[in-house]
């Protein structure tokens, strides 16, 4: 539209303005020359979280971007003087703190002293924009970092680009880079093979794998291996980029691999003997190391209670003599010898008072012996009411005495009571080593054929009778035992080294906390043994292998990874067959042994479990 006189007015009216701001698809506005808002279109609301009410009269630098202020202004001062306001960008801040890129497009209008300007929002661009150029520097960062000799290669054979490993591997500058070629660092024996694959990137070939010796500056030699693959632009080959590894130490490692190869697996062979028999040992050691535990409590005590029991009967004589110099009745004797009986019959059942209640029966009994006997008040109270007497029975007990013999009655029960109760604690312990030495003696099958017709659930259990002082650390063993299940005929002994292999795994599985399954049951003519833990679970990828000799997910030092692979030819020899399934907090081996030898011949098993993990 032509002007007219000059006028704005006359050839652009308000209204006309305030239209075209509506209908534009950019964002549209007046700014006066003085640098605040006379018009906006509705997009500005959008864009900046203001009204456009609120805008007017607003100066546009209120929203700029500190940073870009000054060139804000600048280009503002210049389009005042008549120059163009094109393709200018800057950032705008919006309500909300957000951060807009704007390309702005602004005619000025000297007669109205103001800017028509359009300006569109690119920040979507700005940002892809930003992303690559951050990809481009990560990329170029890690390439430079990496200890890989990477290298651009133009189509004439000249660099076009190295990394730092580059130039630290080949001994030449950044300023020599420009006078060498790809043939300049390659061994001549190499240059026809290199020939050749570059051609084939031309065509679009790529390589892997490549395996070529490169030549330093000053003419050390070093294989390397690496990827080599094609640029294109448009469809035109422009340069091939290769990713080489310096392989020196692989390759001799391999020479050397190749030269001892016979002689290592001659050892490996001879180790791997001598490992099973260190895992064997191994397991011997850790079931006398628990076994000289359990036994050495039980021995204490006992040995404990006979240093004690001495000075008691000491005691118990004493007190007898005295009575007999007092020449008790008979009726007396009679009534002392009841009580004696009484000791010993108390000191065989538990003490099943509560703190409370034991203190109130013995600060009762403690002044009712006030009177009687002052001077061991306190010493007798605790042994009485261990008796189960209370102020009642110690009416009737001293009602039976002269009073004179009353004291040394209580005293001759206080220390029979501790007599019996010393007793009582050294049999207990006698029985407990008995106990242990007999399952000892059944593990270890000692005295018996090499094949015997052996009950299971006694292996089981002298099993974890041995693992005792494992168990009792925080492991609750649930037993579940089939009544029907049949013995087996086998070796003993090494079925048991089986169920201790599997007990002894789980145990660590949970951490030597948590429940502990043993189950059995027959299947046919089979004998079924399951042995399950609540521990975190095998791995997955693990499961297929845990049987495989020398696996293992511990730590160097604490296993051999030939425990599960002992148990898997036990069992197979056996000709039987061991599987496992596992998830987290139910990890279960299952042993299946025919119940009689030659049922299921030897080696019928799989090593991964023939019957799988579903069962």
């Amino acid at each position: 539209m032509a002007a007219q006189g000059g006028n704005a007015e006359a050839w652009w009216p308000e209204d006309v303005a305030s239209r075209l701001l509506e209908l534009t698809v950019d964002l549209a506005c007046v700014v006066g020359f003085d640098g605040r808002f006379q018009l906006l279109a509705d997009g500005w609301t959008e864009l900046l979280g203001h009204e456009c009410d609120g805008l007017i009269g607003r100066p546009l630098l209120d929203f700029v971007h500190p940073d870009d202020a000054a060139r804000s202004q600048a280009a503002f001062a210049a389009g005042r003087d008549g120059g163009a306001v094109t393709q200018f960008q800057n950032r705008l801040i919006a309500r909300d703190g957000t951060t807009r890129w704007l390309v702005w497009s602004a005619l000025a209008q000297p007669d109205d002293q103001r800017f028509h300007a359009v300006a569109r929002d690119i920040t979507p661009q700005r940002e892809a924009e930003e992303q690559v150029h951050e990809s481009e520097r990560r990329y170029r960062d890690m390439i430079e970092s990496s200890h890989d000799i990477v290298q651009s290669i133009r189509p004439d054979g000249h660099f076009e680009f190295v990394n730092r490993s580059w130039h630290e591997h080949l001994g030449y500058s950044p300023e020599e880079l420009p006078d060498i070629t790809l043939f300049d660092i390659v061994d001549e024996v190499d240059h026809n093979h290199c020939t050749m694959m570059i051609g084939q990137i031309m065509q679009g070939m790529s390589f892997e794998k490549v395996e070529v010796t490169f030549v330093a500056k000053d003419g050390r030699k070093f294989p390397v291996e690496g990827n080599a693959t094609g640029r294109f632009q448009d469809g035109q080959y422009v340069g091939t980029h290769t990713f080489f590894r310096d392989v020196s130490e692989r390759k001799q490692a391999e020479a050397l691999a190749a030269q001892y190869q016979q002689q290592l697996e001659q050892e490996v062979a001879e180790r791997s003997a001598a490992l099973v028999q260190s895992e064997k040992l191994a397991t011997l050691g850790r079931l006398s190391a628990g076994m000289a535990h359990e036994l050495n409590n039980p021995a204490a005590a006992a040995v404990r209670g006979a240093v004690r029991l001495r000075e008691a009967v000491t005691q118990t004589c004493g007190g007898f003599f005295e009575l007999a110099r007092m020449g008790l009745r008979a009726e007396e004797v009679d009534a002392l010898a009841a009580l004696v009986g009484r000791s010993a019959e108390r000191a065989k059942l538990v003490d099943d008072l509560d703190p409370v209640t034991r203190g109130d029966r013995e600060a009762e009994v403690e002044d009712w012996l006030q009177d009687r006997v002052p001077g061991a008040a306190w010493e007798l109270a605790g042994d009485l009411v261990s008796l189960g007497l209370d102020r009642a029975d110690l009416d009737e007990v001293a009602s039976q005495f002269r009073p004179e013999a009353v004291p040394g009655v209580l005293g001759l029960m206080s220390q029979t009571e501790t007599a019996f109760a010393l007793l009582e604690q050294i049999a207990q312990g006698s029985e407990r080593i008995s106990e242990i030495v007999t399952a000892l003696k059944d593990y270890s099958y000692m005295d018996r054929a090499p094949v015997q017709d052996v009950d299971v659930h006694e292996g089981l259990d002298n099993t974890l009778v041995m693992l005792q002082g494992e168990l009792k650390r925080g492991v609750e063993v649930e037993r579940d035992y089939g009544a029907d299940v049949p013995r087996i005929e086998v070796r003993g002994s090494e079925l048991n080294q089986v169920w201790t292999n599997l007990i002894d795994n789980a145990v660590d599985a949970m951490d030597g906390h948590g429940h502990l399954a043993v189950r059995s049951s027959a299947d046919g003519d089979d004998v079924v043994v399951e042995i399950e833990d609540d521990g975190p679970g095998i791995p997955p990828e693990n499961v297929d292998h845990v049987f495989d000799p020398f696996f293992t997910t511990k730590l160097p030092g604490q296993g051999t990874g030939l425990g599960l692979n002992i148990v898997f030819n036990i069992v197979r020899g056996a000709g039987g067959q061991i599987d496992v399934r596992s998830r987290p907090g139910s990890t279960v081996f299952r042993v299946r042994i025919p119940a009689h030898r030659g049922a299921n011949g030897p080696g019928n098993g799989s090593a991964n479990g023939a019957e799988g993990t579903g069962g």
